[in-house]
């Protein structure tokens, strides 16, 4: 397998890096040369000046742009000869719907999506062998990428093209979400005279304890506090504080999730009067 990449950020970088000891990585295009070049010393692979030389050169594509570039680069490409390659995109949110026309290519489409954070350009790598990745399109290009991550141990999933928005928004959940609700946590303590090191200590237990048990029991198990055990004195006094518009309406609608978390694990307990709390 010979892999071109359409884009030097982090994603391409991770990648490239990561692939060049399994694969053969040709080298990378980008809108800006340095970019490309500097992708291109980091992987020790090619910096290509236009993408239909970076075409010829491999059987297999790699789009690691930004969302909002992809079908831009396909409707460029697609023009190509691209008879018996792989296209791949690497977006969490798009199917490889964006792949228009693609049937009069040749080529076998795909959209592949590591779940995993993409923090660095330079030594996000070194961590990916930890990602489970999600693929979806035509047959032929997912059973490659398939085979590809499967040989490195990675788990793989085929998921429905229809669903690619839902897993993304899980994703977005499951990380963005939850630094920004870590972020009014530790505005709260901030208020109460905490500087944010000292904040981020003191909640750090809390914080790792919480993740570890959801991971290894699931939410219901893993779920604490005043509304799982009905306590309504306390949710009050929370209510009362929260003088933020945005941080009172994120409490009432997570309060309602927590509510119906709790149901399930104690079916047998009356959450009615917690209930009307977030209401």
């Amino acid at each position: 397998m010979v892999i071109g990449f359409i884009g030097a950020g982090r994603t391409g970088c991770t990648l490239g890096k990561y692939l060049s000891g399994y694969a053969t990585v040709a080298g990378y295009y980008s809108r800006t040369w340095q970019s490309a070049d500097d992708a291109a010393t980091f992987t020790q692979s090619r910096a290509f000046c236009d993408l239909e030389t970076l075409v010829n050169n491999c059987d297999t594509i790699f789009i690691t742009t930004p969302d909002g570039v992809i079908s831009e680069v396909w409707e460029c490409i697609r023009h190509y000869n691209l008879k018996d390659k792989i296209v791949c995109h690497f977006s969490g949110s798009l199917s490889s719907g964006i792949f228009s026309k693609s049937g009069s290519t040749g080529a076998s489409c795909c959209s592949v999506h590591p779940m995993y954070a993409f923090s660095s350009k330079y030594t996000s790598y070194l961590q990916f062998n930890t990602a489970c990745l999600s693929v979806e399109g035509q047959e032929r290009a997912v059973q490659e990428m398939k085979k590809l991550f499967e040989a490195l141990h990675h788990k793989v999933f085929v998921i429905n093209p229809c669903d690619k928005a839902k897993y993304h928004a899980a994703a977005a959940f499951a990380s963005n979400y939850v630094t920004g609700i870590l972020h009014i946590a530790l505005q709260l303590l901030k208020e109460c005279g905490f500087n944010e090191s000292d904040a981020i200590k003191l909640l750090a237990p809390v914080i790792l304890n919480n993740v570890n048990s959801v991971l290894e029991n699931g939410t219901a198990q893993a779920l604490t506090g005043p509304v799982e055990r009905g306590d309504i004195s306390t949710v009050e006094r929370h209510i009362g504080i929260l003088n933020d518009e945005n941080t009172f309406n994120i409490y009432k609608s997570l309060g309602k999730v927590l509510v119906s978390i709790a149901e399930s694990k104690n079916p047998g307990k009356d959450y009615n009067g917690i209930k009307d709390m977030f209401v």
